[in-house]
C-alpha cells in the first residue's frame, strides 16, 4: 500500500478525474520536417545538456485517458498508436509509439508551467480537464510511456490559468499547477534581447502526441518579428508549446506555436493511401506535401519569451 500522504494525492487525483471526464478535441497549429529529421528519444540521445532540459517538458493529456489506478499510487493512459490515429504509413518513424498528450508544455517555476495560448484558448475547461505528465518518454525501444506512471512524482493538475492570450500578436499560456513538481530543475529563459541570428536551436516536446522527442540541428529563418521567430525546427502538431532553446547554451528562447503542414498522401491520387511525412528541404522550400500550408510562413514560429518574461517573473514571485 502506498504511505498516507501518497494515498491521498492519489485519491485527490482519482476524485478530479471523476468529475472531469469531458469531451474534449485537440486543437493545434500544423508542423513539418526540414532537411534531415531530427527527432531523438530521450534514450538516444547522449548530449548531457539536452537531457536536463527535457525533463523540464510535460505533456498535456485529457483526464479521460485516465484508468487502471493501482494501490502503489500508479496508473495507465489509454494511447492509441501513430500508425492508427494518423493512418501513417509503417514506415514512417516512431509509427508504433504510442501517443497521449494534445499539447506540449514545460516548467519555468516550481509550480508554474508555460505552454501554447492556442492550447487553451481553442478548447473548453481546458484547466481542469487535463493533467500534466511529466516524464512520458521512451526509457528503451520497447517502452511504453503510458503504463504504471507515478501519480505523485508525474501528474499534476492546473490549479488555475494565470494568464493566457491569443491573438495576432501573442500565443502563450502561464498555467499554476497545483503543487510544485518534485525532481525537476525549472528553465532559464531569455528575459532581453532576440535570438543570434546564427544560433542554433534545439525543440523538446510531444509531436504528434509521441512520447518527448529531442530535436536539434535547427537554424534561424526569419528573426525581424516583434514577438516571434521563424525556424527549422522539426516539429509536428503537438509540439505546441514545446519549449525552443539555443543548443549551446541551453537557454529558453520561446515556445512553439505553428509551423507548416505535418503529413500528406503517400499516393497523392488515393484518398485512402497512408500517409508520410511532409519533408521541406534544409531551407524551407521544395516540400513534398505544401497544400494544406500556411504561405505567409517560411518556417516553424516560435514565440519569443521576452515577450511574456515580466508576466513569468510576476507569476513566480506571487
Amino acid at each position: 500500500m502506498a504511505p498516507p500522504h501518497e494515498e491521498s494525492l492519489v485519491k485527490n487525483f482519482l476524485m478530479m478525474t471523476c468529475f472531469l471526464l469531458v469531451s474534449l478535441t485537440a486543437q493545434a497549429k500544423l508542423k513539418v520536417i526540414y532537411g534531415e529529421d531530427n527527432r531523438r528519444d530521450t534514450y538516444e540521445t547522449q548530449n548531457s545538456l539536452y537531457l536536463k532540459l527535457s525533463t523540464a517538458t510535460a505533456a498535456m493529456v485529457n483526464i479521460q485517458k485516465f484508468y487502471n489506478p493501482k494501490d502503489t499510487g500508479l496508473v495507465d493512459l489509454k494511447t492509441s498508436t501513430l500508425q492508427r490515429s494518423q493512418n501513417l504509413c509503417s514506415t514512417e518513424a516512431f509509427s508504433k509509439q504510442q501517443l497521449a498528450p494534445t499539447c506540449s508544455g514545460f516548467l519555468v517555476g516550481p509550480d508554474i508551467l508555460v505552454t501554447a495560448g492556442h492550447c487553451f484558448e481553442l478548447q473548453q475547461n481546458a484547466c481542469k480537464g487535463f493533467a500534466w505528465i511529466f516524464g512520458y518518454d521512451m526509457k528503451s525501444s520497447f517502452h511504453n510511456p503510458g503504463k504504471d506512471i507515478s501519480i505523485k512524482d508525474n501528474v499534476y493538475l492546473c490549479e488555475k490559468v494565470i494568464d493566457v492570450q491569443l491573438n495576432d500578436t501573442f500565443d502563450y499560456t502561464i498555467v499554476k499547477l497545483n503543487r510544485p513538481v518534485v525532481g525537476r530543475e525549472p528553465l532559464q529563459f531569455r528575459t532581453t534581447g532576440k535570438v543570434s541570428e546564427s544560433a542554433k536551436l534545439v525543440v523538446i516536446g510531444h509531436p504528434s502526441g509521441l512520447p518527448t522527442k529531442i530535436a536539434d540541428d535547427s537554424k534561424v529563418m526569419d528573426n525581424s518579428k516583434e514577438t516571434t521567430f521563424e525556424a527549422t525546427l522539426d516539429t509536428f502538431q503537438g509540439n505546441s508549446g514545446s519549449a525552443v532553446f539555443d543548443s549551446q547554451t541551453g537557454l529558453l528562447e520561446g515556445i512553439l506555436i505553428q509551423g507548416r503542414n505535418d503529413y500528406g498522401l503517400s499516393d497523392p491520387h488515393d484518398e485512402n493511401s497512408c500517409r508520410v511525412v511532409n519533408r521541406c528541404d534544409a531551407d524551407g522550400a521544395n516540400c513534398s506535401s505544401p497544400e494544406a500550408g500556411d504561405d505567409s510562413i517560411s518556417g516553424e514560429v516560435v514565440f519569443r519569451i521576452t515577450a511574456i518574461a515580466t508576466k513569468i517573473q510576476d507569476a513566480l514571485n506571487d
